[in-house]
């Protein structure tokens, strides 16, 4: 399957989801981050309106279980491909940028350094057996994890299970580490 096939398949397919597999994802994550020891987490902000893993709703479950946990969360960096990165608080405003996609709003937020950052929840709308990710096409979190440490871990939020096979993937394309979907956790060692 082509990333686009992948992209319109599951993008019709999203619209099935329930609620309630977001607890599911959000209890299997909480298990991977404890073993992991993460103490700073980096999350996009989920688009209600695209039926995305609805990470604000998980980190409202894992600020009871890990208290001690530091979040952020990217703005786009408007006119280019590239993301800035903020601190994610209680204290945060966000505001919709020209996509209607919530970012932390430039004039209040914490600018946070991704040396900083020792995991990522990665926007996906499907993935394969080998880890690959298809996102939206426009590469943000590719060159974003190009920046990041080497040993930060790229974990895939997802309700469905991987297909087979991505049959284009390019060599900029960065793959992720696990996946975690209301029931399973995919692990790729790298």
């Amino acid at each position: 399957m082509t990333k686009q096939e992948s992209r319109e398949y599951f993008l019709s397919k999203r619209t099935l989801t329930h609620p309630a597999d977001n607890a599911g994802i959000a209890a299997q994550l909480a298990e991977i981050l404890l073993e992991k020891s993460i103490k700073t987490l980096h999350s996009f902000v989920a688009d209600p309106v695209k039926n995305e893993v609805d990470t604000q709703l998980i980190r409202q479950i894992l600020q009871t279980r890990l208290p001690q946990l530091h979040w952020a969360a990217p703005r786009i960096i408007p006119g280019t491909r590239e993301m800035q990165h903020f601190v994610w608080d209680d204290m945060t405003t966000f505001i919709l940028n020209q996509w209607g996609i919530k970012e932390p709003d430039l004039t209040s937020s914490q600018p946070l350094n991704v040396q900083r950052i020792d995991a990522v929840l990665v926007p996906l709308l499907a993935y394969d057996q080998q880890g690959n990710r298809v996102g939206y096409g426009g590469g943000y979190y590719d060159r974003f994890l190009a920046k990041c440490r080497l040993d930060v871990i790229k974990i895939g939020l997802s309700f469905f299970e991987p297909i087979d096979a991505l049959s284009d993937v390019n060599e900029w394309d960065i793959p992720l580490d696990l996946c975690v979907t209301p029931h399973t956790v995919h692990h790729w060692d790298r």
